[in-house]
């Protein structure tokens, strides 16, 4: 019986091992399968996320461009359209705080929170009270902190300016009679 008990066993070692030997390598295919599955789908939503983000330049640019209009209604005392564009304004400002809120390494809605954001009230308030010499100057300082965001963010050589009487737009900003 020996004899017999032990010829099995060497068959049996080998069948147990080599089944051993195939569930390892079984797991460890589906392991590294799995792996590189998240690995592309990490890949893949970063990507997604590169897309969705809108260009930061392209949203300054809609802001400036409402700013500029806004100037030139205020310059021309028309309240209404002057109320709209800075509406305007304010949008373009928050859509950016709120959809680029982070920009190559620059944390944007912070910096727009700290430079921009107390400079929007006065410039309101001015508007509402008619008052245009305020308003004039208010806005000269809500772009002055579009500068100072630009230099504190390494793009001071982006120099905005208010855009008073410069109009380059296909637009009557004069105010109803």
């Amino acid at each position: 019986m020996d004899k017999v008990g032990s010829g099995r066993t060497p068959i049996f070692t080998i069948l147990s091992l080599f089944l051993a030997s195939a569930l390892i390598i079984q797991c460890n295919t589906q392991t590294n399968d799995s792996q590189d599955q998240e690995t592309e789908q990490q890949e893949q939503a970063t990507q997604k996320a590169r897309e969705d983000t809108p260009e930061l330049a392209d949203a300054m640019g809609q802001l400036q461009y409402y700013t500029h209009k806004y100037a030139l209604a205020l310059e021309a005392e028309n309240h209404e359209l002057a109320t709209f564009y800075f509406h305007e304004v304010r949008a373009a400002a928050d859509g950016i705080k709120e959809n680029i809120p982070g920009y190559e390494g620059y944390d944007i809605a912070r910096f727009m929170r700290l430079f921009l954001d107390p400079t929007i009230e006065p410039v309101e308030t001015a508007l509402a009270n008619r008052d245009w010499e305020e308003a004039r100057q208010k806005t000269i300082e809500m772009v002055n902190s579009c500068n100072s965001c630009h230099n504190a963010t390494s793009h001071g050589f982006v120099k905005v300016t208010p855009g008073f009487s410069d109009n380059p737009y296909n637009q009557d900003f004069s105010a109803p009679e």
